[in-house]
């Protein structure tokens, strides 16, 4: 299929020194960061309601682990993909709002639950929901900016997960100290159901590779030539393990720190909501930013800034983080947790910006969703699993201290092994970008 003369004489004009962002840029950009917010709220609630949810239904930490990490991402996993090609055919911005209103009600449902089965099918519910978000937002964000703006606009995205932290844990926190665990859900569920009729009004489809070099393609990008891209470009390969490692440490921090310092240092669910919430949300939005900020300013000397910069952060990142967690209290804990938890989100907008440059314009919102792909079903489906089996298998002997070790033990060398995964997507990288330059990709 030949592509349309409109489109071509966008894409010449938009080949210029200095692009402008596409119309109503900033605004969609806003709200898809709003959405964004919510999903990542509603995705993470359940961490901070752990402990008050154990009170009144009876799990293990394994069986969290389940439903915090693996049910979820198998579900999302197995979604991801099939939403994002149809999102690189149709109108993302109505796949975002859909997506945002199924997973607000299953989290409303999440609330209404007595059993394990009846939490896991809500959670499931909520994954269904959460897998139309991200990758078609990434793409619309792609088509809403020019490249050397790109990066900067995706780590203004992706902040809004640790908002949604910020959110969820200080609010879902809150609201369950004085009314309990379901209300929390609730409040959760409301808000995003509001925000689907406002998306859907206020943000209109862009013109797809609006930024991109003129080129007369004669069909589509199919699913095969997207997943053969990162067979192609092995930047591309190894950057989807390591965000399948980092996510291994993300997640399991982000699920078990809550339980971890009311088990183990005493803190209340109030004192997770008003000091832990607002901390690790602020550390992850002071990241994200600051890595768009830095890549942004040394990619015009290497596109490898993509890469050595989250390896330089992750590599400062691991010992720190192993210092904070021989802190006596909770409150120093906290306190040496802000650094390490904002180098640590280094790597996640420099890996997204990446797809956008490198995979074609009618095949970023699928190449994204392979990349989650791999996020989710490695780093949420064993992260917050295989820290909560650890910290089972330790309880006997180590008590109430058992997820406390099952972190360092699992957390620390993946830090580590992040930094060296970083190092090979670097190694590849500029010869990979100059290849997708120069059309032989």
């Amino acid at each position: 299929m030949t592509m349309p003369p409109t489109a071509i004489a966008v894409r010449r004009d938009a080949s210029d020194a200095e692009p402008t962002p596409a119309k109503g840029a900033w605004l969609a950009l806003g709200l898809l960061s709003l959405i964004y917010m919510l999903n990542f709220m509603d995705r993470q609630i359940l961490s901070v309601l752990i402990e008050p949810v154990r009170k009144d239904i009876a799990f293990s930490d394994t069986e969290i682990g389940l439903l915090t990490g693996t049910l979820f991402a198998l579900c999302y996993s197995a979604l991801t993909v099939p939403i994002a090609m149809l999102a690189d055919r149709w109108n993302r911005v109505r796949i975002v709002a859909a997506g945002c209103f199924l997973w607000s009600l299953f989290t409303g449902l999440s609330g209404t639950a007595t059993s394990f089965i009846h939490l896991a099918a809500a959670r499931l519910g909520v994954a269904f929901g959460e897998a139309g978000g991200v990758a078609p937002s990434l793409s619309l964000l792609g088509d809403l900016f020019p490249p050397r703006r790109r990066v900067l606009a995706i780590a203004i995205f992706t902040c809004f997960s640790p908002v949604g932290v910020l959110v969820g844990t200080t609010a879902g926190g809150l609201i369950a100290a004085a009314w309990g665990w379901r209300a929390a859900f609730l409040f959760a569920a409301a808000l995003g159901i509001v925000m689907t009729p406002i998306l859907l009004l206020c943000v209109r489809e862009p013109l797809r590779g609006r930024f991109d070099r003129p080129t007369v393609k004669a069909q589509r990008t199919s699913f095969g030539e997207t997943l053969a891209l990162f067979a192609k470009l092995p930047s591309l390969a190894w950057l989807a393990i390591t965000c399948g490692v980092y996510a291994m440490v993300g997640n399991g921090l982000l699920t078990w720190m809550p339980a971890l310092l009311m088990r183990t240092h005493g803190a209340s669910v109030r004192d997770v909501a008003l000091y832990y919430g607002p901390m690790v949300g602020i550390s992850l939005i002071v990241g994200t930013i600051l890595s768009g900020v830095v890549v942004t300013r040394m990619e015009s000397r290497s596109i490898k800034a993509y890469a050595l910069v989250p390896a330089g952060a992750m590599a400062l990142c691991a010992p720190l983080f192993l210092f904070a967690l021989t802190s006596e209290s909770w409150q120093s804990m906290l306190l040496w947790l802000f650094v390490p938890i904002a180098l640590m989100n280094f790597v996640i907008a420099p890996a997204l910006s990446l797809i956008q440059h490198l995979a074609p314009a009618d095949a970023r919102s699928t190449a994204s969703a392979l990349l989650m792909l791999v996020l989710n079903l490695v780093g949420i489906g064993l992260g917050p699993l295989l820290i909560g089996m650890v910290s089972d298998a330790l309880a006997a002997s180590e008590g109430t201290r058992s997820v406390h070790i099952a972190m360092m033990t699992v957390i620390g060398p993946l830090m580590v092994a992040t930094v060296l995964l970083l190092l090979m997507v670097a190694r590849h990288l500029a010869r990979d970008h100059q290849r997708v330059l120069d059309g032989d990709v």
